[in-house]
């Protein structure tokens, strides 16, 4: 009788982190775009000075880097979805 209980007991925790994970992923885009508006607040040089303000490859260096984190974080969680079997019947 306690090794059913210990199954479905951990069922249930792996369907809540399951769970946890599909939230997570949903939230994705929203922290993606506040990523990649971030930019925008940062000062220009051409309009603080050359030394104070933020170059325009700057930026785009940091955009790239927020791409590729955005990709490799999708796969991880791709995968992790995957192993919980999320959405499954």
């Amino acid at each position: 009788m306690s090794g059913k209980r210990d199954q479905t007991l951990k069922r249930v925790a792996n369907a809540a982190r399951g769970q946890r994970v599909k939230e997570s992923a949903l939230i994705l885009p929203f922290v993606g775009m506040i990523l990649f508006l971030l930019p925008i607040m940062w000062p220009r040089s051409s309009e603080v000075g050359a030394d104070a303000g933020t170059s325009t490859s700057t930026a785009l260096i940091y955009l790239f880097i927020v791409w590729a984190g955005l990709i490799c974080f999708t796969l991880a969680l791709a995968l992790v979805i995957k192993r919980f079997g999320v959405g499954r019947s």
